[in-house]
């Protein structure tokens, strides 16, 4: 018996290892078969937080940013985006392999699925390729319910402190490991949880002068009059293409079977399922749905969001696959029709990508795209070597220049039709349909300027609005003209 029981996890090593080396491949293909950069403006502004820390220490204490995410990051970014995405794939393959883990602890037959149905919910799919932080907070999440769950319960405190500067959501999921400790007496480690905060208060307080700046320089204002609010069923509505349909459907009967186990069927054992990984889910998830209905802390109702608890909701999808799977089991003598269910699953599954995203693997598109081709347009014309203002991320990664270097670039952040004392004769104002048609730049005010001369026009293919303005980019030339 005792043979028997090495060979069997001696095969399930193996397995494991073979299955994280095909996936780590597949990302590696889709990788390279990427056009541009995933994640949109924001996956650029932390990639530029990342990359330039190293030349500004104060990048490195940036709020928004984040400043785990932008310390950890830093040593990918100097490779440019593509090395913060390789970044992401990593955690996203870090997590698959702790979800298996968390799995096998938690005595689930099917756990070999585990990093299948993490890595193919298309949402994850999509941003594991990308610069945003959404990836390495579910892994801090993920890896923390493993050390609690491995009765590491110092280290799991410790790691989940830092977890609201990788992701202000944080705040709402340390809290959950407080409450845990308090359920198992295990008081003692309560203070770990707050390390974080406490390293970070003292380290920003010699650059701030503010031992309170977590708080008090907190970036999330004035997002609700820019962006509005949502209605409460919008992730709700969202959640088959997010997570995938059959995604969803095992998830849902996950958690049904979590609280018939407890509730029902008074089975204590799964009190750490439940608190570890079911509450989590829920608090985050509804704390966005609250957010964006509301208005109340910034949300945006942006779909990536959800990427930070697709660690979680793949080991909430597994007990649900693995109860009927065991109930089919059961049932029928022979292995034959599990197996084949777990066949057709898994297709399920690794087709949920290529079914959800209509542009995957991601070739340029949208708005990139547009950029993309004003910004050959400016190098070849050689209209880079002169200063150049603009708005839109997108423009400093084509280009490829310094974002901080001014005498390279600024930022449009004036009328320059109102402002003739700030850009020279030969320098360049690039419009955009959105970045600087959002600070009220005026595109007809600025063709009708007699100080710039319009050398190029470009638009997309087929035609879209931002925010109710036609999307293009126009690029000037300041002339001669006094």
């Amino acid at each position: 018996m005792l043979k028997k029981l090495i060979g069997f996890f001696k095969i399930e090593y193996y397995a494991v290892i073979s299955l994280m080396v095909l996936l780590a491949i597949f990302f590696l293909v889709v990788f390279n078969l990427t056009e541009g950069f995933i994640g949109g403006a924001d996956s650029l502004t932390h990639y530029k937080f990342s990359r330039f820390s190293w030349q500004y220490p104060e990048f490195l204490l940036h709020h928004w940013a984040k400043p785990v995410f932008t310390l950890l990051t830093s040593p990918f970014a100097q490779f440019g985006h593509d090395g913060v995405a390789l970044f992401n794939i990593m955690g996203g393959l870090a997590s698959a392999y702790l979800a298996y883990l968390i799995a096998r602890k938690l005595g689930y037959k099917s756990r070999l699925l585990a990093p299948i149905m993490l890595l193919f919910m298309p949402i994850y799919t999509f941003n594991a390729l990308s610069g945003l932080t959404e990836v390495l907070f579910g892994l801090f999440i993920i890896a923390s319910t493993y050390l609690c769950l491995d009765k590491k319960y110092w280290q799991a405190a410790l790691l989940i402190s830092f977890s609201h500067l990788v992701r202000t959501e944080g705040i709402f999921i340390i809290p959950v490991f407080g409450l845990y400790f308090l359920i198992i007496k295990q008081y003692r480690h309560i203070p770990w949880l707050f390390v974080g905060t406490v390293v970070y208060s003292i380290i920003g307080y010699f650059h701030f002068k503010d031992i309170f700046w977590l708080i008090t320089r907190m970036p999330y204002t004035g997002a609700k009059d820019l962006y509005g609010t949502g209605a409460f069923t919008h992730f709700f509505k969202l959640a088959p293409k997010l997570f995938g349909n059959i995604s969803v459907i095992f998830i849902l009967l996950g958690i049904l079977t979590l609280l018939v186990k407890r509730l029902i069927l008074n089975m204590k054992k799964v009190n750490d399922e439940i608190v570890l990984i079911l509450l989590p889910f829920f608090i985050y998830f509804f704390a966005h749905v609250m957010m964006w209905w509301s208005g109340i802390g910034n949300s945006l109702g942006m779909h990536r969001y959800v990427v930070a608890i697709v660690p979680l909701g793949a080991i909430l999808a597994l007990i649900g696959f693995d109860m009927l799977k065991t109930q089919l089991d059961n049932r029928i003598k022979t292995p034959i029709p599990g197996y084949l269910l777990t066949i057709v699953i898994v297709i399920l599954f690794v087709n949920q990508p290529f079914k959800h995203l209509y542009n995957f693997p991601y070739k340029l598109d949208g708005m990139e795209k547009v950029m993309y081709e004003a910004s050959n347009f400016i190098k070849d014309n050689n209209l880079n070597e002169n200063k150049i203002f603009y708005n839109d991320p997108a423009f400093f990664y084509f280009i490829g220049f310094n974002p901080y270097d001014t005498l390279q670039s600024q930022s449009l952040a004036f009328k320059p039709y109102e402002r003739k004392e700030i850009v020279k004769p030969g320098e360049i104002v690039i419009w955009d349909g959105h970045f600087t048609a959002l600070r009220k730049i005026d595109l007809d005010s600025l063709k009708a300027s007699p100080l710039y001369d319009e050398v190029g026009t470009f638009e997309p293919k087929n035609p879209f609005k931002i925010f109710d303005t036609d999307y293009r980019v126009v690029v000037f030339q300041r002339n001669e003209q006094e």
